[in-house]
């Protein structure tokens, strides 16, 4: 679509304040993996080494979407609304035909006014596309991504009754255009690389077990095959083996997975946003501790939100709401909540945009300072080591959480039994309290943190 055309449209439509387009041109590219075929001969199932790909999927996509931005009048006093669509035409019709409705509907909004950034804003400069991907012809990634399979499915194969079922992979390369009716234009790439790669174990005719790696990368360099297999080999036979969870109340380490899982969707990050700090169901208070009325034993918390990171997973120039510059902002400090994120109107709402405080992107990195601790030392028995949750779930009001473990360990007596199944249950803000971090740190996904994090007073109900 010609989007000059859908401006000089926009530019000209009537009851539009203001107007914010964001396009993404994508080439994404799915490849799936069978490495084995299986057949029926005489009665039994026979595996046959399958060399190629399944499927080799490859399309190229335009979205548009569009934000308009609506004033009123009621009883006097000037209010602001906004609307969001997905443009699917540049023809002048189709498109007048999809505005009108979305300026109705910001109309309706009685929002208190507030502003888009300025043309002259200052946009960083974040690495966001992996040059070697972005350039590369379809028969150089499909060599790429045979590779990775290859080394991933060997890697595999070298543990003991342990192999790869399938693997699917999904390369999406990125040209972002971002504008606004205020004057902002930017255009950058970008590159994602997500996979899905199920190991299965059989240690035996009675036992099996899965386990699903899912993986997200900016560049294929940090997606490690060997690594990859190493880890998720070890799970998938630890799942095959693993018996009925225990009733604990102790300390539980969350390892790897499963510390991500939990700091990259905590209550701390809905507490500590502007929306809710403006609508006052957040408990936010500036340098005020985070565990509330509850005495801090432990190391404390300091959690920094960053969209800065080179080939972070959550990285980004500007947010995809409003075209607000990225930066990066501490949340928490010394277990004090210090700053917040959020869409820019509320930052506005709150006063802090005439204090020079700008707005920080809703969703971006979480970056958790490393402790003290060896992350050996942190697992010392007796212990619940959770090293994958089968959904991490929590009230972000209150904090209490009651989540199923995918796969844990209970280390007492120096055996390390594990198990899966059964309830890990708390308050995060309460857990936040009494808690130790890991020096070594790891990156997955979103997480950038701690490898192990060692709550010492939590509760598994078996």
């Amino acid at each position: 679509m010609d989007i000059d055309k859908i401006k000089a449209v926009l530019n000209k439509e009537q009851g539009i304040a203001h107007w914010f387009l964001r396009r993404y041109q994508n080439e994404a590219t799915t490849i799936i993996r069978l490495p084995n075929l299986v057949t029926v001969k005489d009665g039994k199932l026979h595996q046959i080494p399958n060399p190629d790909p399944r499927e080799v999927i490859s399309a190229p996509t335009e979205d548009i979407w569009l934000v308009v931005y609506s004033e009123s009048e009621h009883d006097g006093k000037t209010y602001m609304g906004e609307a969001i669509g997905q443009l699917l035409s540049d023809d002048e019709s189709a498109l007048h035909q999809t505005i009108t409705p979305l300026v109705a509907g910001a109309k309706s909004q009685k929002n208190q006014p507030y502003s888009l950034p300025p043309g002259s804003s200052e946009y960083p400069e974040v690495e966001l596309a992996d040059p070697d991907l972005m350039s590369a012809s379809q028969p150089e990634l499909l060599s790429q991504v045979q590779e990775f399979n290859n080394t991933v499915i060997a890697a595999a194969q070298k543990k003991e009754s342990v192999q790869v079922s399938n693997l699917e992979l999904f390369v999406h390369r990125t040209q972002a255009h971002v504008a606004t009716s205020t004057g902002v234009n930017l255009n950058y790439p970008k590159t994602r690389v997500d996979t899905e790669i199920c190991f299965v174990a059989r240690p035996d005719d009675r036992h099996i077990g899965e386990y699903t790696a899912r993986l997200h990368a900016r560049r294929f360099q940090d997606l490690n095959p060997e690594t990859i297999a190493e880890l998720c080999a070890g799970n998938a036979r630890a799942i095959a083996l693993a018996g009925k969870p225990p009733d604990f109340s102790g300390p539980v380490v969350l390892l790897a997975e499963a510390a991500a899982d939990v700091f990259t969707s905590n209550p701390v990050l809905f507490h500590a946003n502007a929306r809710f700090v403006f609508e006052k169901s957040s408990r936010y208070e500036h340098g005020k501790p985070v565990t509330g009325d509850t005495d801090i034993k432990g190391e404390k918390l300091t959690m920094v939100a960053d969209p800065l990171l080179p080939f972070g997973h959550s990285s980004e120039v500007c947010s995809a709401y409003d075209a607000t510059p990225a930066r990066k902002v501490t949340l928490v400090k010394d277990g004090n909540y210090e700053g917040l994120r959020g869409l820019r109107k509320y930052v506005e709402y709150l006063g802090l945009l005439d204090k020079g405080i700008g707005p920080a992107l809703p969703d971006c990195n979480m970056v958790i300072a490393p402790g003290k601790h060896k992350t050996e030392h942190l697992m010392d028995g007796p212990v619940i080591v959770v090293r994958a949750f089968s959904d991490w779930s929590v009230d972000f009001t209150s904090g209490d959480f009651a989540c199923e473990i995918r796969l844990g360990e209970l280390r007492k007596d120096g055996k390390v039994v594990p198990f899966k199944g059964g309830l890990l249950v708390g308050n995060f803000f309460q857990a936040l309290a009494d808690v130790n971090y890991s020096e070594e740190t790891l990156r997955h996904g979103s997480y950038y943190g701690p490898k192990a994090v060692r709550f010492n007073n939590l509760k598994v109900a078996g």
